[in-house]
């Protein structure tokens, strides 16, 4: 099939024919059918047709070149434009099924670049936007796999500066209709990209500069789900490097103490604050914390919050911790918490932007949060009623007790003796000639163990009354019944020997190795029972052994 690796098999239909049925890709062809086309169309035409495509190697730049532009012809058709397909998405979806096949990574990359030459022709301003991004980011990834670093690191540099510029999130972008999709947020694809162009640094020799792309990539990791106000000042910074606008001043105490100083030192009271407001701002939502109001001391909280610094904000998916210190007045350190957890409906982390606003004499803190869900409107109580799981560290820390019973809380003797005993007898599930009279059960007689009758005998777990190889020894009229605890054992494995004088059977296991083999289990027969006309006969399926005496 010429679609798994090129290899030979049934000459397809003529190129033209392919290309006037495949009007409809990509919705109504499959990608394998399209390779096909590419890889027909790709052999010269003196090429003998009964051969393997490209003497069963790889396609070289010629033959790549003639199969991209029937592709390329077929999809800028004007039947093609009027059923609105899009050039762009197919050439996606041809590199990612080409990537599936052994020899066409050269034809992958090709596919690609046409992806990308076709963006340019549409887009608006924005180069592409996430939709060349991710091209980008396959480019640079066929490349890795193929050993083209150089023009791996350059997909992969331009993809990295296109994400800085791009709108929103990747995983909320509509990717060539639907045809590709991911779950990652901006700061996740970055930190994807710079741990591949690490890769490539480190394939070329270039061991500083891959360290210093894992190292960014470790940092987007962690800003990802960090504190947002350290977030922020970074990129402040950089804003202001680059000629932007300033960031808001950090500030310090009247006693000159900086928040770093202030961080560093001991609280003397911690808070868990429970009173907050917010406002439901279309895609976002804003979560206001009013300083003289919620905080419970008056005016003086605006007095002693002059900086965002002073503030640690740590967002997840579903939930918002804010923490702050402040110096009262009398010169104890103050830490308050707030925290909002588990949220009712679902954030972006990293594009949470904490801000320090009002008047010097009434300050409020405000963090807006980006629903992961925009078009939702919030309302109500904005926690939901379960409570976050805590999560265990260590061994042996659980939030229940085990069960009484288990193998970590085992019944003691006391519990083992308050349970139900099971009624009724060995002869229960046996046809009524069977159970005869037992008005009274039979007398053990002297030397062997109490037996009950005609319930079985269960052996006890400390002394055993039998060998380690029986299970239990059950007496019914006219009958023993003795279960063997050894797996697999038949009648063969068994040696029975009856003492009509002494009126006694004693009864051993062969099987080398059981457990207390060769230890013989001392049986007396039912009162008027005959011994020499014993009956012994074996149940396969239960392992028991039953002896039945006709009486005399």
């Amino acid at each position: 099939d010429m679609a798994q690796g090129c290899g030979s098999g049934e000459a397809p239909r003529r190129p033209d024919a392919v290309a006037r049925s495949a009007l409809l890709l990509p919705r109504a062809m499959s990608m394998d059918r399209l390779v096909e086309l590419f890889l027909e169309s790709a052999r010269s035409e003196g090429e003998d047709r009964s051969e393997p495509p490209f003497r069963g190697g790889p396609p070289d730049d010629e033959a790549v070149e003639r199969g991209m532009a029937v592709v390329e012809k077929m999809m800028s058709s004007e039947d093609a434009v009027r059923m609105g397909g899009s050039p762009s998405a197919t050439f996606v979806c041809l590199g990612m099924a080409m990537e599936e096949k052994p020899m066409l990574g050269v034809a992958a990359l090709r596919c690609y670049e046409k992806a990308l030459d076709f963006l340019a022709r549409r887009s608006s301003g924005d180069g592409g936007g996430w939709e060349r991004c991710v091209v980008l980011q396959q480019l640079g990834a066929v490349g890795l796999r193929h050993g083209r670093y150089h023009d791996a690191q350059r997909w992969l540099e331009e993809c990295a500066g296109l994400c800085r510029t791009a709108e929103g999130h990747p995983r909320d972008a509509d990717l060539f209709g639907g045809a590709f999709n991911t779950q990652q947020t901006r700061m996740e694809f970055a930190a994807t990209i710079e741990k591949m162009r690490a890769q490539v640094c480190a394939r070329l020799g270039d061991q500083k500069r891959a360290y210093e792309h894992l190292a960014e990539s470790q940092r987007l990791e962690k800003h990802a789900t960090g504190d947002a106000v350290e977030r922020q000042l970074a990129a402040s910074s950089t804003s202001r490097e680059s000629g932007g606008r300033a960031p808001q001043p950090t500030g310090s105490s009247d006693a000159g103490e900086t928040p770093k100083e202030l961080w560093a030192a001991e609280p003397a009271e911690t808070r868990q604050l429970k009173r907050y407001s917010y406002a439901d701002e279309g895609p976002t939502v804003s979560i206001i914390l009013d300083f003289n109001e919620h905080l419970d001391i008056g005016e003086e909280a605006s007095e002693v919050i002059t900086s965002l610094q002073q503030f640690r904000v740590r967002c997840e998916g579903d939930s918002v911790d804010i923490q702050f210190r402040f110096r009262r007045r009398h010169g104890l350190v103050t830490q308050c918490r707030l925290l909002l957890a588990p949220l009712n409906r679902e954030i972006v982390p990293e594009d949470t932007v904490p801000r320090l606003r009002g008047k010097p004499t009434r300050r409020r803190l405000e963090v807006k949060l980006f629903k992961r869900d925009k078009h939702i409107t919030w309302y109500g109580d904005i926690v939901a009623d379960t409570a976050p799981k805590k999560k265990q560290h260590g061994v042996g820390k659980s939030a229940k007790p085990s069960p009484a019973g288990s193998l970590l809380n085992p019944l003691s003797e006391e519990d083992i003796a308050k349970l139900p005993k099971p009624s009724g007898d060995c002869a229960d599930n046996r046809p009524s000639t069977w159970h005869g009279d037992r008005s009274a059960p039979a007398a053990a007689p002297a030397g062997e163990a109490p037996l009950a009758a005609p319930e079985a005998t269960a052996r006890p777990s400390q002394q055993p009354r039998w060998p380690l190889w029986v299970g239990s020894v059950s007496r019914c009229v006219g009958q023993v019944a003795v279960s063997v605890a050894h797996e697999d054992v038949t009648l063969s494995d068994l040696d029975l020997v009856a003492d009509p004088a002494a009126g006694t059977m004693r009864l051993r296991l062969l099987v080398p190795g059981a457990a207390g083999a060769n230890e013989p289990l001392v049986l007396h027969p039912p009162d008027g029972a005959n011994v020499e006309h014993m009956e012994p006969r074996w149940r396969r399926k239960t392992q028991t052994l039953e002896l039945r005496f006709p009486t005399r």
